[in-house]
């Protein structure tokens, strides 16, 4: 399929993920919106996992809530793992990330890499802090399972922190207008030696 052949070539810009269509709208350009939840990102991430080359890169990009307590709404982790619900962890490309991340940092923004924890529901209380005691930064509801659809991928994940289980509302905003400034470093990623990485 030329979609897919065209997916690894050098140069070629990121395919860009978001789960939420306000999220789309905050990253602009081209976002392949893959729905919030599990079961949303599963069937999505199966799908367009068929279309991409081994290889390709990919970024999943949107908000979370933050678990590190030093977290601020408004600030970006760029994951070097994820986590599902059970306690499976995969690793993701270290170099990629690192790349992401200083990236971003380039461009004035405030990055912490580390693990993310996928839940299939909204945490709060007692079991935001115990996942915050792993030492996860940050906990979405899609990244575990789009690295599992996407294991053959260059996957890097951005997220921003929208609330630290204070003002949800608020965070929510801070966290939209965050992430409008970080299409320029995706879109920088991976750069014309795409091939050789």
């Amino acid at each position: 399929m030329d979609r897919a052949r065209d997916s690894s070539d050098p140069g070629r810009p990121a395919t860009v993920l978001a789960a939420m269509r306000l999220e789309k709208l905050a990253l602009g350009g081209r976002v392949v919106r893959i729905g919030m939840g599990h079961r949303r990102a599963i069937a999505a991430a199966e799908g367009l996992a068929a279309s991409l080359a081994p290889g390709a890169p990919v970024v999943l990009a949107g908000i979370s809530g933050g678990l590190d307590p030093g977290l601020r709404p408004g600030e970006l982790v760029v994951a070097t793992s994820v986590r599902g619900p059970d306690g499976d962890e995969t690793p993701l490309p270290a170099g990629d990330a690192a790349a992401v991340a200083g990236a971003l940092r380039a461009g004035g923004r405030s990055v912490h890499l580390g693990p993310v924890v996928s839940s299939r529901t909204l945490v709060h209380g007692e079991r935001r802090a115990e996942l915050a005691r792993s030492g996860a930064l940050a906990v979405d509801m899609e990244s575990a399972w789009v690295a599992a659809a996407l294991a053959a991928t260059r996957l890097v994940i951005v997220r921003v922190v929208a609330d630290t289980a204070g003002n949800v509302v608020v965070g929510l905003v801070k966290g939209l207008v965050a992430l409008r400034g970080v299409r320029g470093a995706l879109d920088g990623w991976p750069g014309p030696s795409a091939a050789s990485g």
